[in-house]
């Protein structure tokens, strides 16, 4: 009970000096970096923000499920970088959720109200074997212990499971986010009716012409890569030769994420439509015809030749406009570097890492190209650290 009230006091007190903290749960690593806008002596409300340092949302979580909470740290003054900066350019464009309270009120029966009687698409997080588990989707009824949820499935409009939940399950709850008002605003296509089944390319004979194909369609893909990574890339080919490519990748939030150089023999599969890619295409839409497909900072707009080494050319900007790059190797090694030097004799690159201890590790790292299988570059997280914005 000590520890609950501990937690209870660091909260007030962030509440009232308005102070940017990090809440981390009970049972996941997930992070939620934020502002309390509404606290009670058993759960809170806290104003999100993003990995990137953009306000993204809400979350309401019960004060039993916290692990700990931080005021002060080396991540959270990286972060208010990031906030400052991004406020000062005006990058955030998800307008906030609509949900006043009176002192009165339960905060949880508001939460959850405001959710039903709105019809707004939220995510559940309750415990299953350990581990937090999350359902996006709408609460279509209250009763007086529990709640009725109905599960939509992004991946597969077919499975739609509703289920109830009791109150005390409930750790926490996700809303008024981006992605969570895309999903509302496409509600009448994740529908049983609208499912398709998933059109494929896994011959790895057929990448080269499957990809040249789409590259002139200009339709949208998601490539799988053959190791055992759980994300994948979705976007458009804008260069191909015999060898490689490079893809517009778009994110889970249907906004511009940066350009992706991908090896044909890092690809496991070609996914050519699927209920996501169609959802995602969507949500593209939604974000051009609003104008918030790209952040004003980057440059959705790149042009690539289809010239017989795509990698060296990637490779040679990138040295010259001091440009990170993420690489992503044959041995599995991943990283952030700054490359430096390409030696065209013998294929060798010289990079700069950005995470590493000097005292302990060299900044400077040597690599053959033949290495690289993957290269990000010209993401927002690669513009702040170009930007010292970190």
């Amino acid at each position: 009970m000590a520890l609950l009230k501990t937690i209870y006091e660091q909260l007030r007190s962030a509440q009232i000096d308005e102070q940017l903290i990090n809440a981390f749960q009970k049972d996941s690593e997930i992070v939620y970096t934020g502002i309390i806008q509404y606290l009670s002596a058993t759960d809170f409300v806290m104003l999100t923000y993003n990995d990137y340092g953009i306000q993204d949302g809400e979350v309401y979580l019960k004060i039993s499920s916290v692990k700990s909470i931080e005021t002060d740290s080396y991540d959270l003054a990286s972060m208010k970088e990031r906030i400052s900066f991004d406020e000062m350019n005006d990058l955030s464009s998800n307008p906030s959720f609509d949900m006043p309270i009176k002192m009165s009120d339960d905060l949880f029966d508001r939460v959850i109200k405001t959710l039903h009687e709105q019809q707004r698409v939220s995510l559940m997080m309750t415990v299953e074997n350990g581990h937090l588990k999350y359902s996006e989707g709408l609460i279509t009824a209250i009763g007086t212990d529990h709640l009725t949820f109905l599960n939509l499935n992004k991946f597969d409009f077919s499975k739609r499971h509703q289920f109830d939940l009791a109150f005390d399950e409930i750790r926490g709850i996700e809303f008024g986010g981006t992605e969570l008002q895309l999903v509302q605003e496409t509600l009448t296509m994740i529908k049983p009716e609208n499912h398709l089944t998933d059109i494929s390319v896994t011959d790895p004979k057929a990448f080269r012409t499957t990809i040249a194909k789409r590259r002139a369609d200009q339709k949208a893909i998601i490539i799988d890569t053959n190791d055992s990574r759980k994300y994948f890339y979705v976007g458009r080919v804008i260069a191909e030769n015999d060898r490689e490519m490079v893809m517009l990748v778009v994110d889970m939030n249907g906004r511009f994420g940066g350009y992706v150089w991908i090896r044909y023999d890092d690809i496991r599969k070609i996914l050519l439509d699927s209920d996501y890619l169609r959802l995602i295409h969507q949500f593209v839409k939604l974000n051009q015809d609003a104008g918030h497909f790209a952040l004003p900072v980057l440059n959705a707009d790149r042009a690539f030749d289809d010239a017989d080494n795509l990698l060296v050319h990637i490779l040679s900007q990138s040295i010259r406009f001091h440009k990170i790059i993420r690489f992503e190797l044959a041995d599995k090694e991943n990283f952030a570097a700054l490359p430096t030097n390409l030696d065209s004799n013998n294929g060798l690159l010289t990079v700069e890492l950005l995470d590493v201890d000097e005292q302990t590790e060299s900044p400077v790292k040597q690599l053959g190209i033949e290495e690289i299988r993957e290269m990000a570059f010209d993401y927002f997280k690669a513009f702040l650290l170009e930007n010292q914005i970190d």
